[in-house]
């Protein structure tokens, strides 16, 4: 009896609060525990059936071609084929010290002796050859050209074709003008076989026909050799 007095004297809102407190928040508590504990149960079973799970394979490829390629090998440039050595490292030039201490490639007269043969005009050398050569054995032609080519890399003459030959007084041919005739197929071939280094002289740097000179120092020059009616010398 003094309960429901006591129960009738409380308040509706006091009521809810107690029993909020006693019945509602203890369970809810209880029920968010095993939510979380089962989740996490989850989670770690996921885990461990990805660590235990076999690795991918390969896009392209099946399991049995993955087992039995052959590991890749670099093969030395050394054993390729010309064709498939595509990578060509340039030897170390050795340098030389010109006279201004300055250090420059060994091969630097080579380069340059490459650019006074380059320079060549043929078709003036192809004129020298019939001017002064027309009728000459084709060796002979040849040869001439190559004394003209044997100017223009010696340092004791002009470094250029048209220097060397429309010196002052240095060819007959170009003061009575046969430097003008038209060269035929002949002295073209021999003036493109001079400038590609055929050499039938030795080396010579002047010719003259013994028959026709005048000239006496001409004749101090050591010969190297003879072709046709033309003497060469150094």
């Amino acid at each position: 009896m003094k309960f429901r007095e006591l129960l009738k004297e409380i308040q509706p809102r006091t009521a809810a609060l107690i029993l909020l407190f006693s019945f509602v928040i203890p369970w809810a508590g209880i029920f968010g525990f095993s939510l979380m504990a089962s989740g996490q149960a989850v989670a770690d079973q996921r885990l461990a059936a990805a660590e235990a799970a076999p690795p991918e394979k390969p896009v392209g490829r099946s399991a049995a071609e993955t087992a039995s390629a052959p590991e890749e090998q670099t093969v030395p440039a050394a054993e390729l084929p010309p064709e498939a050595a595509t990578e060509v490292v340039p030897p170390v030039q050795p340098l030389t010290n010109d006279r201004q201490g300055r250090s420059t490639p060994a091969t630097a007269p080579a380069a340059g002796r490459n650019n006074k043969v380059r320079n060549i005009d043929i078709n003036l050398l192809a004129r020298v050859i019939y001017a002064e050569a027309r009728g000459e054995p084709f060796e002979g032609q040849v040869a001439v050209g190559a004394v003209l080519m044997n100017r223009v890399l010696s340092p004791k003459f002009p470094d250029d074709l048209w220097s060397i030959v429309f010196k002052r007084g240095e060819f007959c041919t170009v003061r009575d003008g046969q430097i003008w005739l038209e060269p035929d197929e002949t002295a073209y071939r021999a003036a493109k076989l001079a400038k590609d280094g055929w050499d039938p002289t030795n080396g010579a740097l002047y010719f003259y026909n013994p028959r026709k000179t005048t000239s006496k120092w001409i004749w101090s020059r050591p010969v190297t050799t003879q072709i046709g009616r033309h003497l060469f010398a150094r």
